[in-house]
């Protein structure tokens, strides 16, 4: 008979996720050495990844948090089906999207009437810059991805604003590769036409501040 305590195993960081996931599963609420293990083999990625799809330090702080405390709280709905890391990147993907969608709310409805008052000055200072072809590129940009469904925005977001390779983000979002590109082009022409209507079809779509379209591999 084994003379291991369950309640202190040892060589934690030699045991796959699943072998942690069971053992976090049979220690639970008494002892949580497994799924301590856990957090310190992905709090680092998981951070980084959500600051990649917020853009904020104390909004993927706080993310972060959220994914542990759910991650403790769900662990014991980890079928096996897929590997724990797949499944751990569901939650944190979702978790993400909706803190934004939470945030553009939150943003919107605290921030209206500014937000119109700041429009209105913009297209002042658009129609007298544009007597000298001065154009403020960078709030057209802006306002044209505001225009977009949330999934062009989500794709757009994760290849140009948190710089993740077509590899990461087919992974990220569950799609193949070749299914992740077409949706990554469509949305670019979709910005590019409502860019060009926001601009009266005149801008040059070559501009520094627009991210070049991607290269197949």
């Amino acid at each position: 008979m084994s003379t291991t305590d369950p309640a202190n195993p040892p060589g934690l960081e030699d045991l796959s996720d699943e072998e942690l996931v069971a053992l976090c599963r049979a220690e639970k609420p008494e002892c949580i050495k497994a799924f301590h293990e856990l957090l310190k083999r992905y709090e680092s990625l998981v951070y980084h990844t959500c600051l990649r799809l917020l853009g904020q330090v104390q909004e993927a702080e706080e993310t972060c948090q959220d994914v542990f405390l759910r991650l403790y709280q769900k662990i014991d709905q980890f079928e096996g089906r897929s590997l724990f890391k797949t499944w751990l990147f569901r939650v944190v993907h979702n978790l993400c999207l909706t803190r934004r969608r939470n945030l553009a709310i939150r943003r919107e409805r605290i921030g209206e009437f500014e937000a119109t008052a700041a429009l209105d000055e913009t297209e002042r200072r658009a129609t007298a810059d544009s007597e000298n072809g001065i154009l403020d590129l960078s709030e057209t940009v802006q306002a044209a991805i505001r225009k977009l469904k949330e999934d062009d925005q989500e794709i757009l977001m994760l290849r140009f604003v948190s710089e993740m390779s077509l590899e990461d983000m087919a992974e990220l979002l569950g799609t193949g590769l070749s299914a992740t590109k077409m949706r990554l082009y469509r949305a670019m022409d979709r910005f590019k036409a409502v860019y060009l209507k926001l601009s009266d079809g005149e801008a040059d779509l070559s501009f520094s501040n627009l991210p070049p379209q991607p290269q197949d591999d």
